[in-house]
């Protein structure tokens, strides 16, 4: 795991309650290093350990602890000016949620032994869609479903309750299937501009019989009786008229 999410974890302890309770939870948890670099690579248990450890410090529930720490995500990423990206990632949220994995792709610069979760979007409508995530990693879930919340909110000013629908695990992959339910205003806009731009390719590529009988060197037209009406070979249509093809 890179240092981005552990660094997030630690900035959040620190800022949430106060440097005695992060020199704390470092002793708890036996994490010496008091600073962690971006794109250095750390134990993949180091960040449950910290988490657990703040739940052993402060009392506070682990789910609780997962999903106020993605809710910071969007604020925590202006440090490193990743906020930008995100920014331009989608003009409304679904498209954001859909644009979610060229991200981590395009992040694969800066992290290039990076194990993204993938995020597939199905059955959008007016009122929210069904959300797929799925990932190597376990335990992330409310940590994601924060995260999904802050950037509603941060970059879309769009309020999102999350109905967990299903969780499968195969092997060391996490399978995640959430309703996201919110005012999808573009929705109806979207649908519409789309069959207007199909009316309007239609009506202007229109394609007639004429283009394929000079496409095609030998083309015979059958009617619904299954007999021939036309042909581009005089001699084989006059032969073969009065048949029927059944």
């Amino acid at each position: 795991m890179y240092g981005l999410i552990i660094d997030h974890i630690a900035t959040y302890i620190k800022e949430k309650y106060c440097e005695s309770t992060w020199q704390e939870v470092k002793f708890v948890s036996g994490v010496t290093d008091d600073a962690f670099q971006m794109d250095k690579k750390y134990s993949e248990g180091l960040s449950h350990k910290l988490i657990w450890a703040c739940h052993d410090v402060t009392g506070d529930q682990v789910d609780e602890l997962m999903t106020n720490i993605g809710t910071s995500f969007y604020k925590f990423l202006t440090k490193y000016e990743f906020n930008k990206v995100l920014r331009v990632l989608g003009r409304t949220f679904p498209q954001f949620l859909n644009g979610l994995d060229n991200l981590h792709e395009y992040l694969r610069f800066t992290f290039p032994k990076l194990k993204p979760p993938s995020f597939y979007c199905e059955h959008e409508s007016r009122t929210g869609l069904t959300l797929h995530y799925r990932s190597k990693r376990r335990g992330f879930l409310h940590y994601v479903q924060g995260q999904i919340r802050n950037i509603a909110q941060e970059l879309f000013q769009t309020e999102v309750v999350i109905e967990l629908l299903d969780i499968e695990h195969d092997m060391n992959l996490e399978h995640v299937i959430m309703r996201l339910h919110f005012n999808n205003l573009d929705f109806n806009r979207q649908n519409t501009a789309y069959r207007n731009l199909n009316d309007s390719i239609l009506e202007k590529v229109k394609i007639t019989s004429d283009i394929f009988f000079d496409i095609f060197p030998f083309i015979i037209v059958f009617n619904r009786g299954m007999r021939i009406r036309f042909g581009n070979d005089s001699e084989f249509i006059e032969t073969e008229k009065n048949n029927t093809y059944t």
